[in-house]
């Protein structure tokens, strides 16, 4: 699928601001699945700025302005081609060939360069009773028992935008029951990592498939999903619970959404609110 995609988002102040020193995580990756074709992004004001790959692999715009302003808007305009994971080993519970084993992925030779993908951090860290539940489906071949912990935390979790927050822990979300993407990627990440598995968060784009016709502009949301690693990274949605297809959009990856959070930054002055919009176009 060719998708054009169009995410507006920054700051309205209650005063002018004078300065303001800000990181801007929007600008999607050519990988595999995924070939970008434009990638541009603007802000208003004009700001000085330049771009950068971290150390997690994702385009970075650092920007600062040192003028007064009363609304920063950072605007990013990118056209996708992108591809599904065709290969049915979710519904079919197939482990790939070239799959590592539990003995291979608690080698040494795993462990230490997969070290930061391991380690649980604050927002990720599991509660005893999903700790318990995850280790039931340890026994199986690494991927298809990193299928069955997403699957525990699709069917614990319900969708409910406004029941979470951004810094709500994948304890509390287990606890409270809802939340969104992000809670349920961190409850996942978790999870995967508490079995051994080395698991990233993924963030992007996710276009929602309704009313879809070629030319026809959708209101998309920014989205998220986890990856875990068994000799290859394997991608699944357990918000959505199921493999990637063509309306995903990858952005960056990182250990939780602390490493990819699309804007973020620091500023002299009063209160302010943020705003998002993200419109998608179907191309073809």
């Amino acid at each position: 699928m060719r998708l054009s995609i169009d995410h507006q988002t920054g700051f309205r102040y209650d005063s002018p601001v004078r300065s303001s020193y800000n990181e801007a995580r929007m600008a999607p990756q050519t990988r595999d699945g995924q070939t970008v074709w434009t990638s541009r992004i603007t802000i208003e004001p004009t700001a000085w700025s330049f771009s950068y790959v971290d150390y997690w692999g994702t385009n970075v715009t650092t920007f600062e302005l040192h003028e007064p302003h009363e609304r920063l808007t950072v605007h990013s305009q990118a056209v996708v081609d992108t591809r599904g994971d065709e290969i049915a080993w979710d519904t079919e519970r197939r482990p790939a060939r070239n799959d590592l084993g539990w003995p291979a992925l608690r080698d040494r030779g795993v462990i230490d360069p997969m070290t930061d993908f391991l380690t649980v951090t604050t927002r990720t860290a599991p509660p005893p009773e999903l700790t318990a539940r995850v280790a039931e489906v340890a026994q199986q071949p690494p991927r298809l028992a990193g299928l069955d912990v997403c699957r525990i935390v699709h069917d614990r979790l319900s969708y409910r935008r406004g029941s979470t927050t951004v810094n709500s822990t994948a304890a509390e979300v287990w606890e409270l029951g809802t939340g969104v993407c992000q809670d349920y990627t961190h409850v996942a990440l978790g999870a995967l990592r508490s079995i051994g598995l080395p698991a990233r968060y993924v963030s992007g784009y996710l276009h929602p498939g309704r009313d879809g016709s070629v030319g026809s502009t959708v209101v998309g949301e920014s989205h998220s999903w986890v990856e875990w690693w068994c000799g290859s990274w394997v991608s699944y949605d357990p918000t959505q619970g199921r493999r990637l297809t063509d309306r995903y959009v990858r952005v960056g990856q990182g250990r939780d959404y602390g490493d990819v959070a699309p804007l973020r930054g620091t500023y002299s002055g009063g209160s302010s609110e943020m705003f998002v919009t993200v419109s998608m176009t179907e191309l073809g």
